[in-house]
């Protein structure tokens, strides 16, 4: 009976090829392990027994089970006041600044602005060159913005990047339904609010996603601009504390709602000390964690819009 080369051959290429997605798969799968690890690390740390976290037993999955530390972490006011200030400066800076990159987005993808290449190039100058910490700090001291919340809103509602992805996205509009209102009448407001707003709904998403994913994870203007209005810290900031200087006591209150009896056990105190540096951690990352499935299409829409141009 004759043997079919092709068919040899064919088999020949796909069971190369299963081997090499098998390979690829298990590849992705030790990858996506090591990403994990610490995620898992953290949460069973902070739901473990904290001799057991103490002891340093605990290393992928949870020994035990205890919530003493997230009760401590949720009867304390000042976590309780950091986070909701975060939630307050995200909002704040995420809604200001995507009107501003809208608006001065619109206002550059104008062919017909008087010196727009100019103003272009002045405002791209310093994103790639900063005049650093110091000149900033001095300009706040200068304008009495030290130690008031200004200091931390205002610089943060100007991205340069964003004002020129949103550029770019309105620049790739249809003219044809601009030229259509203007015809019908429109203005500019009308014609930015009924036409170019609605149209831009990907990319407001977009430039709201990585202002609130850096707002929500800012710390250091805080430290540096705010010292003194430490009940305006965000959770954040906080978190570094924790975990940089070390200050768990005094971060959080640990003297408020706290058992006598706990106190008076001086090991198991200190047990759940360490525990807490790992609950906080949870406490910090769970919000942002929980909107990134719903959001994260618009990562890799947004890598694509602004740099691409039909």
């Amino acid at each position: 009976m004759p043997i079919n080369a092709e068919k040899i051959k064919h088999k020949k290429i796909h069971n190369g090829s299963y081997a090499v997605e098998a390979l690829i798969y298990i590849l992705v799968g030790l990858i996506a392990l090591i990403t994990l690890f610490p995620f898992i690390y953290i949460i069973s740390a902070s739901v473990s027994d904290p001799m057991e976290v103490t002891a340093g037993n605990v290393w992928f999955l949870p020994i035990g089970f205890s919530l003493k530390s997230y009760a401590r972490v949720f009867t304390s006011a000042s976590i309780i006041r950091a986070f909701f200030n975060s939630v307050f400066f995200t909002v704040v800076i995420t809604f200001l600044n995507v009107i501003n990159s809208m608006l001065a987005g619109n206002a550059l993808s104008k062919h017909n602005l008087v010196f727009r290449k100019g103003i272009v190039l002045y405002i791209l100058l310093p994103m790639y060159f900063s005049g650093g910490l110091i000149p900033s700090f001095i300009i706040m001291c200068k304008l009495n913005l030290y130690n008031t919340l200004g200091a931390i809103i205002l610089p943060s509602i100007i991205s340069i990047w964003n004002i020129i992805l949103a550029r770019t996205f309105i620049s790739g509009l249809p003219s044809s339904l601009k030229e259509a209102a203007i015809i019908d009448g429109a203005g500019e407001l009308k014609l930015f609010s009924s036409i170019i707003l609605p149209l831009s709904k990907p990319m407001i998403a977009v430039l709201g996603l990585y202002t609130a994913l850096a707002a929500w994870n800012s710390w250091f203007n805080y430290m540096i601009y705010l010292p003194k209005m430490t009940d305006w810290h965000p959770l954040q900031m906080y978190l570094t504390k924790v975990l940089i200087w070390g200050n768990l006591n005094a971060t959080l209150q640990l003297g408020e709602n706290v058992d006598p009896e706990l106190i008076k056990n001086k090991l198991l105190m200190a047990a759940v000390s360490s525990q807490l540096k790992y609950t906080v951690m949870v406490v910090a990352s769970v919000p942002i964690i929980a909107v990134y499935p719903f959001v994260q299409k618009y990562f890799i829409q947004g890598a694509l819009l602004g740099s691409l141009k039909e």
